[in-house]
């Protein structure tokens, strides 16, 4: 290895473990580190490499924070200056896995079932005073899977608090098509998956969260911001850690088990980590174009429960502007990044060769 390379990683090893959180004048309580391994053997000057590639995506160097987990031990990290180990991140849309596994966790618990009607949880003055049959054919699977085929996503509406009661106006909205036929992104689907939460457990998604996920992996630091009625946003307003990020990512590739406990029924993540709907179905498409898109396009790759499988052999939590954590069963590595670009694509060429092709 480069030895400027390797004094880097073990300068940002120790800066993390003893006090670069210094820089948001806040302290790193040790217990909710993961093990660092900055001597894996793994040749990480590639990694170091795209640091600097990131440049060439879109012009821009903001490539916040990159943690590359190996083995279950990060095996290099890197912050840039303008963002420390104790700076929370906004997840955007990669809060949407979170919503979805808190889904998970209601379905282990026997709350409901991703076959349930979406219709039964909400209250008759929050319906159509008829809902039609689109409607009341409306699963939790449609909207896990992002195939409800509703035909507007009122994202930046609810965001800025426009509407007094979102649940209600998505579920006023007209469809476009019959649900689960095909996929169109929409992330008023996940809002309704948090609404569904909150009526089950009279907790917010962060709150049901908290004991079930959060403190069993040391994730102390975070928020969730709540819409005009009370609910967690659902598909995006997340903020935390990079590194708690990291873990979201390992926990999955372990398959809910974390420090010989298995919080969530492992049969749950062959469910939301297979490709459960194709982004490609209903196209007008030959098979050799459905393929080469399959194969080339890292948003039509095959979609689980929030989340997008990868043209590499991985699967990936993806939130606007290139927040990633990238789960490699294959290579039993985690590869954790927040950049600011518009052109994620680009992006994940860079992760597949500088760091998906070393581990």
């Amino acid at each position: 290895m480069n030895p400027e390379f390797r004094m880097m990683n073990l300068g940002i090893c120790l800066a993390a473990m003893i006090g670069l959180a210094a820089c948001c004048n806040q302290p790193v309580d040790k217990s909710t580190h993961l093990e660092r391994d900055f001597q894996s053997g793994i040749d990480t000057v590639p990694f170091a490499r795209m640091i600097n590639d990131i440049a060439h995506v879109t012009g821009t160097s903001e490539l916040h924070d990159l943690i590359v987990i190996k083995d279950g031990k990060i095996v290099y990290e890197y912050y840039d200056p303008a963002h420390c180990p104790t700076q929370k991140h906004a997840m955007w849309s990669a809060s949407k896995t979170f919503t979805a596994t808190a889904i998970g966790f209601a379905v282990q618990e026997g709350l409901l079932s991703v076959h349930d009607k979406v219709i039964k949880f909400f209250s008759p003055d929050e319906l159509p005073a008829e809902p039609s049959d689109t409607l009341q054919s409306l699963t939790v699977w449609h909207l896990l899977t992002m195939s409800s085929g509703f035909a507007h996503d009122v994202l930046g509406d609810v965001e800025s608090l426009d509407y007094a009661t979102p649940a209600k106006r998505q579920l006023h909205d007209s469809f476009i098509f019959e649900p689960g036929t095909r996929f169109r992104y929409n992330s008023m689907n996940t809002y309704l998956l948090s609404a569904i939460i909150t009526k089950l457990t009279k907790q917010t998604v962060v709150e049901y969260l908290t004991p079930r996920l959060f403190q069993p992996l040391g994730i102390a630091d975070y928020y969730w911001k709540e819409s005009s009625e009370g609910y967690s946003m659902g598909g995006w307003g997340l903020f935390i850690r990079p590194e708690d990020f990291s873990k979201m990512g390992l926990w999955m590739l372990q398959r809910g088990q974390w420090e010989g406990h298995q919080l969530l029924n492992a049969a749950w993540f062959d469910e939301a980590m297979s490709s459960q709907i194709q982004q490609t179905i209903g196209l007008d498409l030959t098979d050799e174009e459905r393929a080469h898109r399959m194969a080339t396009d890292d948003w039509q790759a095959g979609y689980g429960y929030q989340m997008w499988h990868c043209t590499v052999d991985a699967y990936r939590l993806d939130g606007a502007w290139g927040q990633f954590s990238i789960i490699c069963p294959e290579k039993n590595a985690v590869i954790t990044l927040n950049c600011l670009t518009s052109n994620t694509a680009k992006l994940l060429k860079y992760v597949w060769k500088n760091v998906y092709d070393h581990l």
